[in-house]
């Protein structure tokens, strides 16, 4: 009887429970599947030959949650094949010491045959390659070894047209071969940029693991005192770990939350949002639209602006002060690092004024805020056709987002200007503005290495403060836009909140320079980084039907850096999502435990380039499987970061949780468990995507709370939680 039911696909075999069950073990062990469930394939099921009628109800259910989750295990194991290995290993070959000759002969080889001539390759358009070799055959590249910098527009017109040689390649020989030649004959900054935004963007490429970019390009990165011991200790043939140090003394205040700007995680999640969504994309010519692009950029540096903020007051520090481009810089900032070549980093001294740049002048800054402000205060833009765009919608902020950065899908970008690109370089030329020492680009004209300057935030605060006059003009959220009928949440309970330091190793290899006499030796950098010890939230709600809800975390401070307790008005501005997800509710009681490993903002540490290798070659060689994710994120704000350090004696935050009806607003027609490679809250929706929530972004703090009655609501619940630092 019971083979019967299995050939009539009703009762499932011992084998097939058992992989099952194991399948299911590995989604779990990723915090994707409840704990409740693993009972399933432990019950007699496995170990005899019947099933009992409980053990089947159990295993319906755990394949019923299979079902629902079946889009997201769809993409997040899938076993690599030989096609996509190789991939990978094409890419982590042309990465490697990009600074030198490839050294790669295969590579070489194939670089070799696009100088031949191009037939039998194919691109959906030309054009850009063969600009590209008539640029080059010319001498009009930026030479090898010069320094590049993508706010530099003749820079930027070069990486774009490589970028396109790449991104317009029909596919993956023409790429790969595209790619070779690119490899041994452009600037390395300009490669490694355009070579990264292709990957992440080609439809072949798709689960592609770029290598780290502290290890790709480890000077961006590395303090010089670290680069110059790695030098002595390669001489002598000795594997080495080099303590690095944060920047600044004690005698400077903002040290002490240098450990944020300066961290590894920090300035790789910066510089990969920028290739996410690059200021220079053009949605109609590269077919791929970025969803929400303008109102994201506000929204994540908003977020990082008040994640500073609480570092800051986890420090005994007051909130970060808007910079104005009629003041002086009151901070000055000495990076501590050096180009591979072309000198250090500039320095920028105390109290330091703006200064006019040879295409950029103070005043036209002013000019440009004046015309954004007054925009806002009109509730509309113009176009550079004279259309009036209201911006009193939802839209108004991707708007908003458009014109201050700018994109290319800024509506006026000679009348609003590029308030964001021009603020980064005006800081970075500061101390050069005319260009008289010749000094090399400062690290506000990277992505990479912006956060390590505190007048990034300064900066960012100071055009923060321009969209807030926006979201601020708009009405407070009523009742109605705030409630979810016949929903109640009755507790939330968290576990200990604690935060330490802990060492973090970074592999110099490529910050060296190979040597006929010389072999590659293990030498590292050792720096100490913030971490928090794992936590769960744990809510409790009623419901009186089922559905699927909306759950949004966010953390604010209790108290001001005097120690007056803020209202909820003023901590708005410094609320920090810790998770946004959906969940199934049924009615009557329910109960959701989520782990902090599980939130949508963050990522965990990227895999290392040495482990990657190594994965991969094992999985060509069939010792062990490779799983790819087709959905992969390089994106993504530190897992351990998720949390402001607090402090050893404890530190008080407020939590807030609110549950809405993700009916309202779910924009996709995709599984409701799908999570689009994770950390959708900050880098949104890739490959064609629409982001998932209709609501704006920050919701419900983006606006002013007038009425806290009318705003605390029984779908909403606050908890004072404390942080404690471990040391």
């Amino acid at each position: 009887m019971r083979t019967a039911l299995i050939l009539q696909g009703i009762v499932p075999s011992r084998d097939a429970l058992y992989k099952l069950g194991t399948g299911l073990e590995k989604v779990r062990s990723r915090g994707q599947l409840p704990r409740r469930v693993l009972p399933v394939w432990k019950k007699s099921a496995i170990r005899t030959n019947f099933i009992t009628k409980e053990d089947w109800e159990d295993i319906m259910r755990v394949c019923t949650v299979v079902t629902l989750m079946g889009i997201a295990l769809a993409v997040t194991a899938i076993p690599a094949d030989k096609d996509f290995l190789s991939k990978q290993k094409e890419v982590l070959h042309l990465l490697s010491k990009v600074h030198e000759p490839n050294r790669f002969k295969h590579q070489s080889e194939l670089g070799k045959s696009i100088e031949s001539g191009l037939d039998g390759l194919y691109f959906k358009d030309i054009t850009p390659l063969r600009t590209l070799l008539k640029m080059y055959k010319a001498g009009k590249l930026l030479p090898r070894g010069a320094i590049f910098t993508l706010f530099d527009e003749d820079h930027r017109k070069e990486m774009i047209t490589l970028f396109e040689s790449l991104y317009f390649a029909g596919d993956w020989t023409s790429f790969l071969k595209t790619a070779c030649w690119a490899r041994d004959h452009i600037n390395e900054g300009v490669f490694i940029y355009a070579l990264s935004v292709a990957v992440l963007h080609r439809q072949d490429c798709r689960g592609i693991i770029l290598p780290p970019a502290y290890e790709t390009y480890p000077h961006l990165f590395v303090n010089s005192q670290v680069i110059h011991e790695a030098y002595q200790a390669k001489m002598r043939q000795q594997a080495a770990v080099i303590r690095m140090n944060f920047t600044g003394t004690i005698k400077n205040p903002e040290q002490r939350v240098a450990y944020l700007g300066e961290d590894l995680g920090m300035n790789s999640h910066h510089a990969h949002w920028h290739m996410d969504f690059p200021f220079w994309w053009r949605s109609a010519d590269y077919g791929l639209e970025k969803d929400r692009k303008g109102e994201l950029f506000y929204y994540m540096h908003h977020q990082l602006i008040a994640r500073f903020d609480l570092e800051r007051l986890s420090n005994e520090l007051p909130f970060v002060e808007p910079l104005s481009f009629e003041d002086v810089i009151v901070d000055g900032f000495h990076p501590q690092t050096t180009y591979r070549v072309g000198g250090e980093f500039p320095s920028r001294p105390d109290n330091f004024a703006f200064h006019d740049l040879e295409n950029i002048k103070v005043h036209d800054m002013q000019d440009y805020v004046r015309r954004i402000k007054q925009a806002i205060a009109h509730s509309y833009v113009l176009g550079n056709d004279g259309s009036i765009l209201s911006i009193n919608t939802t839209n108004g902020i991707n708007l908003l987002g458009a014109i201050m950065e700018p994109s290319y899908d800024s509506p006026h970008p000679e009348f609003y200007g590029a308030l964001h690109n021009y603020g980064h370089i005006m800081l970075g030329q500061i101390t050069d503005p005319k260009g008289k020492f010749n000094l090399p680009p400062g690290v506000m004209e990277h992505f990479e290495t912006a956060t390590r300057d505190p007048a990034f935030f300064r900066l960012h605060k100071y055009i923060d403060n321009i969209f807030k006059e926006h979201k601020d003009s708009l009405s407070p959220y009523t009742q109605e836009e705030l409630s979810f009928s016949g929903v109640q949440i009755t507790d939330v309970e968290v576990s200990s909140l604690n935060t330490f330091f802990e060492d973090f190793d970074v592999d110099l290899l490529n910050a060296l320079d190979d040597t006929v006499d010389l072999e590659d030796v293990a030498i590292h950098a050792r720096v100490r980084r913030l971490n928090h010890a794992p936590f769960t939230i744990n809510l409790k709600f009623k419901s009186d039907k089922a559905g699927t809800a909306a759950v949004r975390i966010f953390l604010g401070p209790k108290y001001d850096w005097f120690g007056q307790e803020l209202d909820i008005e003023e901590k708005r501005s410094y609320m920090v999502e810790l998770d946004k997800f959906t969940a199934r509710i049924t009615p009557g009681e329910n109960n959701i435990m989520r782990k902090s490993t599980e939130s949508s903002v963050t990522i965990p540490d990227p895999v290392s380039t040495k482990t990657l290798w190594e994965r991969v070659e094992a999985a060509l060689q069939g010792i062990k499987s490779f799983e790819v994710d087709k959905d992969h994120r390089h994106c993504g704000y530190p897992d351990r970061l998720l949390l402001p350090k607090g402090k050893p004696e404890g530190m008080p935050f407020t939590l807030y949780v609110i549950l809405t009806d993700f009916e309202n607003e779910k924009v996709n027609n995709v599984d409701v468990s799908y999570n689009y490679g994770g950390s959708i809250s900050y880098c949104g929706a890739i490959h064609g995507h629409k982001y998932p929530d209709s609501r704006p972004m920050g919701f419900p703090f983006d606006r002013k709370i007038e009425d806290l009655d009318n705003f605390l609501i029984p779908n909403m619940i606050t908890k004072d939680v404390t942080i404690t630092f471990k040391g």
